[in-house]
């Protein structure tokens, strides 16, 4: 399900379980057992609200239930990577079954999957077996399912066409499954980062087709600066646009944002220069724009502290 967030703080509302820990994947290339120890480090820490699942390949969830950490409990987004190791046809449900073999260790809960699928074609017939396979392992649990299309210097398909699929998948899928995008915002090859139009392109059409989403790669940082994204920026656009405080055409005035000054973040509102939203709008918005993937949680959270928003 989309991610409900407390309504009485708009910094609260933006930040609260934001960040999917996804300390395994490039830069931070982290093996097991130093990730798991991280992550156990940023649930005690005073930003504890601000983390929220731990990243897990599929291809590595028998490293994962090797090497865990007592039984505390933790919470994971498994990516469905079957389909880039070259598995066909059946890719989904084989990565399905693997993760069968963890759900029910002491502690572990899976409450979402995430894929970038190749070989596969995003139609509807696709979707339907994709959605058949994780509702009969998931008949009333909440989870959610995260596709991501391919980019390489430019969509691949362009976004408003496989974001109507996952809208119509959206429309018949049962109440406990959530069907939701994945954009992934850098990457170290070339052409991996979306240029400011393509994902202000991205996040115009996840808002009309009322597709949630969540943002992965190259989102350390708050603001926009040395042409990576800033998470503020994207977090901000999508919540503006959300609430209706601006229209389509300003997605990409937010992305192409530098100036720190320029956004507030405070108990009672979230702004970015003109643009104002209360805790509510806040909080309706990060039920579109749920979370961010990142290999690090220091470095936002230290650079949140630097601007002052988080003291």
């Amino acid at each position: 399900m989309p991610t409900a967030v407390s309504t009485d703080s708009a910094k609260r509302a933006l930040l609260d379980r934001l960040i999917d820990d996804a300390a395994l994947f490039p830069p931070a290339n982290l093996t097991m057992l130093p990730a798991l120890r991280a992550h156990a480090r940023h649930k005690e820490s005073a930003y504890w609200w601000i983390g929220g699942r731990f990243v897990v390949p599929a291809s590595r969830l028998d490293e994962f239930a090797t090497a865990r950490i007592g039984r505390d409990t933790i919470d994971l987004s498994v990516v469905l990577d079957a389909g880039v190791r070259g598995a066909r046809g059946d890719t989904v449900r084989a990565d399905l079954e693997r993760t069968e073999r963890v759900r029910n260790l002491d502690g572990v809960t899976v409450s979402s999957f995430e894929a970038r699928l190749p070989r596969l074609v995003l139609d509807d017939a696709a979707m339907q077996r994709i959605v058949a396979d994780i509702v009969e392992r998931y008949p009333s649990t909440d989870v959610a399912f995260w596709y991501e299309s391919a980019y390489d210097a430019g969509w691949i398909a362009p976004p408003d066409e496989w974001l109507a699929t996952l809208a119509a998948a959206r429309a018949s899928a049962p109440a406990n499954l959530t069907i939701g995008a994945k954009v992934r915002c850098g990457g170290a090859a070339a052409g991996a980062t979306p240029s400011i139009d393509d994902l202000a392109a991205f996040i115009a059409a996840a808002h009309a087709h009322d597709v949630p989403w969540k943002a992965t790669a190259g989102l350390h940082h708050p603001v926009r600066r040395h042409g990576v994204h800033g998470f503020l920026n994207v977090l901000v656009a999508g919540i503006a646009l959300h609430a209706g405080a601006i229209e389509p055409a300003r997605v990409a005035d937010v992305l192409a944002e530098i100036d720190p000054t320029a956004f507030v973040l405070d108990p009672a509102h979230l702004a970015w220069r003109n643009v104002r939203l209360d805790a509510e709008q806040v909080a309706a918005g990060r039920e579109r724009c749920v979370a961010l993937g990142s290999c690090s949680f220091d470095e936002p959270v230290n650079d949140l502290r630097e601007l002052g928003m988080l003291s």
